[in-house]
């Protein structure tokens, strides 16, 4: 999920920020992959931590527990996240005076864009000394060294794993069961059609829950195994199977299952909220969704889920998920010392046990020990990973294939650009980017 900064806010960090840069004998920026945590690098010479994160039902507990077990480190925490679409963490970071610790979204094709540039600190020697890589998902590790040098810039906060969610109660209306392939995905939107109900709602505005939905259909033409190797640069998006899940949106649309143009011009949330309220049929969405909408009091009872059903009959169906939200260092940190503490906290299964019970949303990176409790959408999501997901491409893509990725979306949406004219864009980027 996306999150953003309450506007006042970011606008004092970032004022603060570019008046720091203008100063003499400001931070300089480190070459990428040079200087670590536990040797030389960020300085240590200040107990306090100023942390940047997003606001989750969580946060005060979480904040409150580290102080309790470390007195001698003063926490100030700043509520909201930042855009990396904006460029607000780029220009935080390049302050030389920004927090010491950051909440962003996740992955190579964002967090590798403040590796690369030297911004953020390999936690590699954090990871060994302190034990951490053994108490996360082992896939999780892996893809988070997916950078261009191999190396741990990130402490994953939690993945996202990305459903159809549908309304039970329209669905019994009209004697549907959950499909099982691609043609009887498109017979439930018929006969929801048909009766004066909206199949399905999305909410493309802000780009990320389109993503996902083109994502999803992507993963029910071209397969995991295919979309692991256009990932990891031994496979294309103009491949004629990732082009048909192009298709298959731009099916949805000529059949009237989905309004791409309303679909253009609603952000996410809009369409979510549109639909936890009952106005539609399907939607593409991530476990938060659901748990969230639990949390604000809607009776979610009446809902469920299902992967996007596979083009070729007897095909397995997977969910899609990516990594989410997670932490990274500020190469100008003064506070080294508290930094690692709050890293080996955010590791610990004392975090993992605190999260759970306040409300955590996002499916846990961490190894999860048996007897933990999570919200139930959380927890499908959680035995969805265990079992393998497909990808979502916008988490591991680099910046420019991204935004093509996102422009691709957009033009099957409004019939701008055909489903091969939009792949070959995300190709022709992703081929220059590497």
């Amino acid at each position: 999920m996306e999150w953003k900064l309450g506007r006042h806010a970011l606008g004092a960090l970032l004022l603060a920020a570019t008046t720091a840069v203008a100063l003499p004998g400001c931070a300089t920026v480190a070459a990428p992959g040079t200087g670590s945590l536990n040797a030389g690098g960020p300085q240590d010479t200040s107990r306090s931590l100023r942390i940047m994160g997003a606001d989750f039902p969580y946060t005060d507990a979480t904040v409150a527990a580290f102080e309790q077990q470390h007195p001698d480190i003063t926490v100030e925490y700043v509520k909201g996240a930042i855009s990396f679409e904006a460029g607000s963490v780029q220009t935080l970071l390049r302050s030389g005076s920004g927090p010491d610790l950051l909440l962003v979204n996740s992955g190579p094709g964002r967090v590798g864009l403040l590796a690369d540039a030297g911004l953020i600190w390999p936690l590699d020697e954090v990871f060994a000394t302190n034990g951490l890589a053994g108490r996360f998902d082992p896939e999780v590790v892996r893809q988070t060294k997916a950078g261009t040098d191999g190396k741990v810039y990130e402490i994953v906060e939690g993945l996202d794993v990305f459903q159809v969610y549908y309304n039970k109660k329209l669905f019994a209306a009209h004697g549907l069961q959950v499909p099982t392939d691609w043609q009887g995905f498109l017979d439930t939107c018929q006969t929801l059609h048909d009766a004066g109900v909206k199949p399905m709602l999305a909410g493309a505005r802000d780009n990320f829950a389109g993503g996902w939905l083109l994502g999803s259909l992507v993963q029910a033409s071209a397969g995991r195994n295919k979309m692991s190797d256009i990932i990891n640069g031994s496979g294309s998006f103009d491949d004629p199977a990732v082009v048909q899940g192009g298709q298959m949106l731009a099916d949805l649309i000529q059949r009237g299952c989905l309004d791409g143009g309303q679909a253009a011009a609603l952000d996410g949330g809009q369409a979510e909220s549109a639909f936890w309220k009952g106005g539609g049929g399907m939607i593409v969405v991530p476990q938060g969704s659901m748990a969230n909408a639990r949390q604000d009091g809607v009776d979610v009872s009446g809902f469920g889920s299902f992967p996007m059903p596979p083009r070729e009959p007897g095909a397995e169906a997977l969910p899609t998920a990516g990594l989410a939200l997670s932490w990274v260092v500020n190469n100008s940190t003064k506070s080294r010392s508290a930094v690692i503490e709050w890293l080996r906290w955010l590791a610990s299964p004392e975090y993992l046990a605190l999260t759970a019970a306040k409300g955590r949303t996002l499916v846990p990176a961490q190894v999860v020990p048996a007897g933990t409790k999570l919200d139930p959408a959380v927890q499908d999501g959680l035995e969805k990973v265990a079992k393998g997901t497909g990808f979502n491409p916008s988490v591991y893509l680099p910046d420019a294939a991204k935004e093509a990725w996102y422009q691709a979306v957009q033009g099957i949406l409004t019939r701008r650009l055909s489903p091969e004219r939009a792949m070959q864009g995300v190709q022709e980027k992703l081929a220059a980017g590497r």
